[in-house]
């Protein structure tokens, strides 16, 4: 193929993605500019090698098998990607704010502590990357519940909700409200929820399919962040969904 075929051949593809109906030659050749023999030629040799099929009755064409093979193979090149994908936004958000971050990271039915980016300055906590993290206790794994499915937030209301301080919220109905207001707010805090003196905020990361797999917080002694200033949330949210589109995900809070 030449390369200005080669380039029609991915206009093409592009048209597809913006269509969730079958497509005509004539009409891709409109929409793409081009005369009707040449996107014939394209169309032809893209049915030859299964990237579209071409309908018996109307002869329009639609998307085939190759294609789903490569979707296929996209989303497998995904998995294990969050955390890689989150270090230097999680790094950049550390420098930004000044305080450390944390990525909390879902792996099946749990949620584990993935990533820290420290300070000069730690912050001393009972906990190490690979430890599991709550979600009635934890900003970022309140916030991977929270725009989780209803059934998602049922089995963790089934759970045995620890109560770490005076401030560990363990009523499930409390709970539930808590996770609307974090659906609403776009970020999850926890005030001594988990570590007495320590305050965080987490905002949902989400993958290819818009699902929550992640999250990503701003950790800071109670003494220094009593009350999270707004520029901190916008630089948080900002953070999340730059992880969330490296993930191919079009959803944003």
């Amino acid at each position: 193929m030449e390369l200005k075929t080669i380039e029609k051949a991915l206009m093409v593809f592009r048209c597809f993605a913006e269509s969730n109906s079958s497509l005509g030659t004539t009409e891709l050749a409109v929409k793409l500019d081009t005369n009707k023999a040449t996107m014939s030629r394209v169309l032809t040799t893209l049915k030859k090698h299964e990237f579209l099929e071409q309908e018996p009755s109307t002869r329009r064409y639609r998307l085939g098998p190759a294609m789903v093979e490569m979707a296929r193979a996209v989303y497998r090149s995904l998995d294990g990607t969050v955390t890689p994908a989150a270090i230097p936004y999680a790094n950049a958000l550390r420098d930004a704010v000044g305080e450390a971050v944390h990525l909390e990271v879902l792996s099946g039915n749990n949620i584990y502590l993935a990533y820290v980016a420290g300070t000069r300055n730690p912050i001393s906590l009972n906990i190490e990357i690979g430890d599991q993290v709550m979600p009635h206790a934890h900003a970022g794994s309140k916030a991977i519940v929270a725009f989780s499915p209803d059934d998602v937030i049922e089995h963790w209301m089934e759970e045995d909700l620890v109560r770490y301080t005076a401030s560990t919220i363990t009523d499930p109905g409390l709970l539930r409200e808590v996770y609307e207001r974090v659906r609403k707010a776009g970020v999850a805090y926890d005030f001594g929820e988990y570590f007495l003196e320590v305050n965080a905020v987490g905002a949902p990361v989400f993958n290819h399919e818009n699902k929550p797999v992640a999250g990503l917080l701003i950790v800071a002694p109670s003494y220094r962040m009593k009350k999270w200033a707004p520029r901190y949330i916008a630089q948080l949210k900002n953070a999340a969904n730059a992880i969330s589109s490296k993930l191919h995900s079009s959803r944003k809070i």
